[in-house]
């Protein structure tokens, strides 16, 4: 079982609001799974998922249990998202 569960939006919507897939999600979810990889880590889990809400904050992820939400991410994000992910931090 993961100790914990990031969900990252990567919808890809054109309805006239900014859409977190082509902003960078795509991008961000392969830096993490990588990342996860590189560190040996396999009590965490990573899914890609439809809108969570704040599209104009995008590209947006939360992670759970911790119930953490991260707003503009980036590619270059991906490291720091991964500290949380394995150490809570």
């Amino acid at each position: 079982m993961a100790n914990r569960h990031l969900f990252v939006c990567t919808n890809g919507r054109a309805s006239g609001k900014p859409a977190c897939g082509p902003r960078g999600g795509d991008a961000l979810v392969a830096a993490v799974q990588r990342e996860l990889l590189a560190r040996g880590a396999i009590d965490v889990m990573v899914t890609t998922c439809g809108c969570l809400g704040p599209c104009f904050d995008g590209p947006n992820a939360v992670v759970y249990p911790d119930a953490v939400w991260y707003a503009g991410l980036a590619e270059s994000d991906a490291a720091a998202i991964v500290d949380h992910l394995i150490d809570g931090r």
